[in-house]
C-alpha cells in the first residue's frame, strides 16, 4: 500500500514538472508574451482589392519594406520578424473573421490595420478582448480610438482631428457659404458629424450638407446641390475616386472655377489629377508638415528624405507605382514603433509594450512626426499642430509634398 501511494506521488510529480517544462517551451499567446521568443509574428490586414486597394497596398510596403530591414539588421529581440497577411477588401465579415484567423491560427502578437474604419470597427472587441495591440496606420474613424479599445494605438491624423483642421482652415479664411460632403458609409458620417460640430463651436452653419453612396457612377446631383447653395468652399470628406468624378461633375456643370475644395486626406489618392482633371486645381488636401519640402529647397529634411529614398528604392519613382510616400511611411513607422516598444519592455507581453508606448513615446525617434502624443488618456499619436493644407497640383509635382 505504502509502495502504490509513493509511486501515486511521484507519478503527480513528475507529471507536475512535465506540464511546467511544456509550458515554458511551448510558444506563449500574444496575450502572456515572451522574453526570448523564437518568432515575432506581426499580423497585417486591410484592402488589398477592390475600391480601396491603394490603401491596403500603401500599408503592405511600408509593413513590408520596415521588417525586411529589421530582419537583415538581427530582429526584435534576437528573433526573426514573420509577416501574416490578409486581404479584407474593405468588407466587415471577412475583416473580423480574418483578424480571428490571424490571432488564434497565425498566433499573430501584433496587429497593423485593417485599413479601412468600418472593417476596423468590427473587429476591435476582438482585439480588446486578446489583448492584442492593434497600431492604425490608415484607418480614420473617431471612436476606434477610446477607452473601450485600450490596446488600439492610431499613427494617422483621425476624422476629429482632420476634421477639426478643415472646418479651422476655411473660417480662417472666410469662406460665407460652406458646403460638407461626404459618403453615407461609417468614415462618412463620422466625418460630417465632426465638421457640423467645429462648425457650431465657430458659430456657423453649413450652407449645405450633400451626401452619396461611395462608388456612383453619377455625382451630378452633388455638384448640383453644391451649385445651388452657392458654395463658395466645399469641405470633401470622400475618398479620391469619388471626389474625382465629383470635380468632373462640377466642371460639366459649369462651377468648378466658382469653388475652392478642401479634402481631408483620402482624397490624396497619385491618381486624382488624372481622374479629376483640370479642375484637380481647385482642390487642396490636409498635408503633413513634416512631409512638405520648405521653401527654395528640393529635399525633405534628411530623416524623412532617407526614408523617402528608401521608399522610392524599394518601389520605384512616382508614376511607377500606385502609392505615395506619406501612405507607406505610417504602417513602416508602425513596425519600428512596435520593435522600440517591445525591445524597450524586453517582452512581447502587450500589457508590458502598452505600457511603455503610454509613457515613454516621446523617446522614440520618428520618421513620420516631430512628436507622438500617446498616452495612458489618448492613443491618438498624430499632433492637429503638424497638419497644413496643400494644392494637389503641388502635392504631385514630381513626387514630393511640396508645402503651401
Amino acid at each position: 500500500m505504502r509502495k502504490k501511494l509513493v509511486s501515486s506521488i511521484l507519478l503527480s510529480v513528475l507529471l507536475l514538472v512535465t506540464a511546467c517544462s511544456n509550458e515554458k517551451e511551448g510558444s506563449s499567446s500574444p496575450k502572456e508574451g515572451n522574453s526570448s521568443p523564437s518568432e515575432i509574428v506581426i499580423g497585417n490586414i486591410g484592402a488589398m482589392s477592390g475600391t480601396s486597394a491603394v490603401l491596403g497596398k500603401a500599408q503592405s510596403q511600408g509593413v513590408e519594406l520596415a521588417v525586411k530591414e529589421i530582419n537583415e539588421n538581427g530582429g526584435i529581440l534576437g528573433a526573426q520578424v514573420r509577416i501574416a497577411t490578409r486581404d479584407d477588401e474593405a468588407d466587415p465579415t471577412k475583416s473580423k473573421t480574418f483578424v480571428e484567423e490571424l490571432v488564434d491560427k497565425e498566433k499573430a502578437n501584433f496587429l497593423i490595420g485593417p485599413t479601412n474604419s468600418t472593417p476596423a470597427a468590427a473587429s476591435m472587441a476582438y482585439l480588446q478582448e486578446s489583448k492584442v495591440i492593434s497600431m492604425l496606420p490608415v484607418a480614420t474613424g473617431t471612436n476606434l480610438i477610446s477607452k473601450d479599445n485600450p490596446y488600439a494605438f492610431r499613427i494617422t491624423p483621425s476624422n476629429a482631428t482632420q476634421a477639426k483642421a478643415l472646418v479651422k482652415i476655411a473660417v480662417e479664411k472666410k469662406y460665407k457659404n460652406i458646403a460638407l460632403v461626404a459618403d453615407t458609409s461609417a468614415l462618412g458620417v463620422d466625418g460630417i458629424a465632426v465638421m457640423e460640430e467645429t462648425l457650431k463651436e465657430y458659430g456657423v452653419e453649413p450652407t449645405v450638407i450633400a451626401t452619396y453612396k461611395s462608388d456612383d457612377p453619377d455625382m451630378t446631383p452633388i455638384a448640383q446641390k453644391i451649385k445651388e447653395a452657392n458654395a463658395d468652399v466645399a469641405l470633401f470628406w470622400t475618398l479620391g475616386a469619388d471626389g474625382a468624378k465629383i470635380v468632373r461633375s462640377l466642371e460639366r456643370i459649369d462651377y468648378i472655377d466658382k469653388l475652392n475644395i478642401l479634402g481631408y486626406t483620402g482624397v490624396a489618392m497619385p491618381n486624382f489629377k488624372e481622374l479629376a482633371g483640370p479642375g484637380a486645381n481647385q482642390v487642396s488636401v490636409i498635408s503633413m508638415n513634416n512631409w512638405a519640402v520648405a521653401s527654395g529647397k528640393t529635399e525633405l529634411e534628411p530623416k524623412y528624405w532617407e526614408i523617402y529614398q528608401n521608399i522610392i528604392n524599394e518601389y520605384g519613382e512616382y508614376k511607377k507605382r500606385d502609392t505615395n510616400p506619406t501612405s507607406v511611411v505610417p504602417s513602416y513607422e508602425a513596425v519600428y514603433l512596435l520593435k522600440w516598444a517591445i525591445e524597450k519592455a524586453g517582452t512581447t507581453d502587450t500589457v508590458e509594450v502598452k505600457k511603455v508606448l503610454e509613457n515613454n513615446v516621446e523617446e522614440f525617434e520618428s520618421v513620420f512626426v516631430n512628436q507622438y502624443t500617446f498616452s495612458e488618456e489618448s492613443h491618438e499619436g498624430y499632433p492637429l499642430a503638424e497638419l497644413d493644407m496643400a494644392s494637389i497640383s503641388e502635392m504631385f509635382n514630381g513626387d514630393l509634398y511640396i508645402k503651401k
